[in-house]
């Protein structure tokens, strides 16, 4: 068995509300030095990312604080990056 990439895309998933997301905001710049842009919708803020080691993509969100936008990441089985973005929605987190 293999060690699994450091990007950890299998130890997370998508957020559930604002608190899951601020920690894959937290994963976002620890292992930010590993993803490159893929795809990006700047009018919805919205993109793909590609870890370099494992090749596996990542989906980037923002969400407001009321004070500031803050960007996370979380893990995405596509095999068509263009095409899950055109179809991708802002997942509007509710707080809890």
């Amino acid at each position: 068995m293999t060690d699994p990439c450091p990007c950890g895309h299998d130890a997370w998933a998508v957020p559930a509300d604002q608190r899951e997301a601020l920690a894959l905001a937290g994963h976002q710049n620890a292992i930010g030095h590993l993803l490159a842009v893929v795809a990006r919708d700047n009018a919805r803020w919205l993109g793909v990312l590609r870890c370099t080691r494992c090749g596996r993509l990542w989906a980037e969100d923002s969400m407001s604080s009321g004070h500031a936008d803050m960007f996370f990441i979380y893990p995405i089985t596509a095999t068509d990056p263009d095409a899950w973005l055109a179809a991708a929605r802002s997942l509007n987190l509710p707080s809890r």
